[in-house]
């Protein structure tokens, strides 16, 4: 694999391996409703949601989910096909390259991405726990910086303008331990007002800052340009811990209609720390026309050393500086309305918005959402809508047979200098509950 292939993928690789907010559900159901699901969600799911639900009446007496995968990426400029491509592009022809770096703007592009996996939850009455992997992350690649990637350094003055502060890529990683109890409130009221509350724990797995932190161009003996030298840095701290708390409340004024609300770490204590590492890795021709992969993932690995803010350069010490900056876990309020017009019919909506400007907030700061779910025997299936409340649209889908869940969105979020910005989300997931109900 040469280092065109090597330096495409591994900035992609920082990315998906890297949002936990407003537009990648956790659940299928949430997402094939248009993530309109907080007054919706019922059981297990509602340790993710509102712990208030746990309280309502007709819950299951018990629940579970095991491995549920929810994955959302978006591109700016390019599409699934031409990342395919570009990291595949040994393969292509000439009119293709071209064609790959004319999708990308003269800012560059940006990639989002966000994984969370909630390994299992549980509910038994009125608790429910749960274990959650989240990773999330954004880089942007200058149009420049691609164009050196794709076809090595051409000796054109005027022809680059690279920009470290254009090349620059985040990644935060950690792990979510829920407990949560909902139970329902004695008050002299029409129907059934239930308040719940999720204790978090949350163990830091690694926060990363990344990005180009120098740029030379080489001359030969007689002062010509022969090639550019670009090189890149990682700064990580892994672990931290922390608590966080959960606060919510629903209310059932008549059988078939639920009014949700609630908000994620209305306290939190959680703070990144640990260790800190540097990394490098200097790109230069020998790895753009013939480098070797591996070689070059060594040389990164291999340069790993404990950060010492004395010695860095200039450029490093600024991602380490920048390393905590607006990352603390959002705080989450969520809103919303279901209704079950006839048994099988469900119709829900919901508002979910992250309070604050925060890196770990995910694709979109908010979103307002509707769905519809209709039952037939073992088989659901959703529809969903919902907007940023801006230039932003998602339109979702889902089915369940059974035990087996899934949910698939396509994104579009607006455009920057006339190229549009797409993604997809897409759950995957197992889960049942009891069949009886309680009162």
């Amino acid at each position: 694999m040469n280092a065109h292939r090597v330096c495409t993928l591994a900035a992609l690789a920082a990315l998906v391996s890297a949002p936990a907010a407003a537009q990648v559900p956790l659940t299928p159901r949430a997402l094939g409703l248009g993530n309109g699901y907080v007054a919706a969600a019922r059981g297990a799911e509602s340790l993710w949601q509102n712990p208030a639900n746990l309280g309502l009446p007709g819950t299951s007496h018990w629940s579970f989910n095991v491995p549920t995968f929810a994955v959302g990426a978006d591109i700016l400029g390019l599409s699934v096909g031409d990342v395919a491509d570009l990291v595949d592009y040994d393969n292509q022809t000439e009119a293709r390259r071209d064609e790959l770096l004319d999708q990308i703007p003269g800012t560059g592009t940006d990639v989002r991405a966000e994984l969370r996996v909630p390994l299992i939850s549980a509910q038994i009455r009125h608790f429910a726990v749960g274990v959650s992997y989240n990773t999330l992350g954004n880089h942007t690649l200058q149009r420049d910086f691609v164009d050196l990637l794709l076809f090595g350094f051409q000796p054109q003055p005027g022809r680059y303008n690279i920009n470290p502060q254009l090349t620059q890529g985040f990644r935060a990683t950690y792990v979510d331990v829920a407990a949560a109890y909902g139970k329902r409130i004695p008050v002299s009221l029409t129907g059934a007002l239930s308040a719940g509350a999720t204790v978090h724990y949350y163990r830091g797995s690694g926060i990363v800052r990344s990005g180009i932190v120098r740029v030379d161009t080489l001359r030969n003996g007689a002062g010509i340009p022969n090639d550019i030298r670009v090189t890149y840095a990682g700064v990580k701290d892994e672990g931290g811990n922390g608590l966080g708390l959960d606060l919510g409340a629903a209310f059932q004024p008549v059988p078939n209609l639920t009014l949700s609300a609630s908000m994620s770490n209305v306290l939190n204590t959680f703070e990144w720390g640990g260790g800190r590492t540097v990394k490098s890795v200097a790109l230069t021709s020998a790895d753009y026309v013939n480098g070797d992969a591996q070689d070059i993932l060594d040389r990164y690995d291999a340069s790993e050393a404990d950060y010492v803010a004395g010695s860095a350069p200039l450029a490093v010490q600024g991602l380490a500086n920048d390393l905590a900056v607006d990352t603390d876990l959002p705080r989450t309020l969520r809103a919303g309305a279901a209704f079950e017009p006839r048994p099988g019919t469900l119709l829900s909506a919901g508002y979910t918005g992250d309070l604050g400007d925060s890196r770990t907030a995910g694709l979109w700061d908010q979103s307002l959402g509707v769905g519809v779910q209709q039952r037939l025997a073992f088989l659901s299936a959703r529809v969903g809508l919902a907007s940023n409340l801006d230039s932003g649209t998602l339109l979702s889908g889902g089915l369940s047979l059974g035990p087996l869940h899934l949910g698939v969105a396509r994104l579009s979020d607006g455009s920057v200098q006339g190229f549009d910005r797409k993604g997809w989300i897409a759950t995957f997931g197992l889960g049942t509950a009891s069949q009886s109900r309680m009162p």
